[in-house]
């Protein structure tokens, strides 16, 4: 029996209601014992809406700062664009557990790959279901689940620039958990919601 606490969690499709811009409904899920505060998840997904919109609307970063943000690596996470947009996101402290380096590197990843995406965030477009519809193909994908640490960061890069190479948007909500919560004890529960929405889409596109 699972006895961490549960925590709210923002990134599953909501009901055909739901504005596109918002963050949908949260869930009830266990997070990680190390999460003290319930507000941070919850947070940290409409913090993505709002960093999504900055990126998508002209000049609200700047040219520079999203070529800053698209130029992240393993081998150089931090810029200054990050950590101010960290800060005014009030996204600067690290939470579930994670040291701040740690930290700030997997939000470093997010913001990369976001900025690569710039204009293509939709609360409503399940990462899975969008790789699917991209056409990414089953050997990424499977790779892309698999993939831990620098390895991950890689792969988001390349699903990121893949993404914005068919104009595709997706939920990126998804992305920032599959990042934030690798060690998590519900990462697999993550991957598994992304597996679930890409596979069944290839299935319903198999049966057309």
């Amino acid at each position: 029996m699972n006895d961490q606490p549960a925590f709210d969690r923002s990134g599953s499709p909501p009901d055909d209601s739901q504005d596109s811009s918002e963050p949908p409904p949260s869930e009830r899920i266990a997070i990680t014992d190390d999460v003290a505060d319930d507000d941070r998840p919850k947070q940290f997904a409409s913090s993505i809406g709002k960093i999504a919109k900055m990126m998508a609307t002209e000049g609200a970063l700047g040219t520079g700062t999203l070529a800053e943000l698209r130029r992240i690596s393993p081998e150089k996470p931090f810029t200054p664009a990050l950590w101010n947009l960290l800060l005014d996101l009030d996204e600067a402290e690290p939470w579930g557990g994670l040291d701040r380096d740690v930290y700030e590197r997997r939000m470093a990843t997010l913001a990369m790959g976001m900025a690569i995406c710039a204009g293509l965030h939709n609360y409503r477009e399940p990462l899975g279901r969008a790789l699917a519809e991209a056409g990414w193909s089953k050997l990424r994908f499977v790779r892309l689940m698999e993939a831990r640490g620098e390895t991950l960061v890689k792969h988001v890069r390349r699903m990121a620039q893949y993404l914005a190479s068919k104009s595709q948007a997706a939920n990126w909500v998804d992305v920032g958990w599959l990042l934030i919560g690798q060690d998590w004890t519900t990462a697999e529960e993550t991957r598994l919601r992304i597996s679930r929405s890409y596979y069944g889409t290839l299935h319903a596109q198999e049966q057309e």
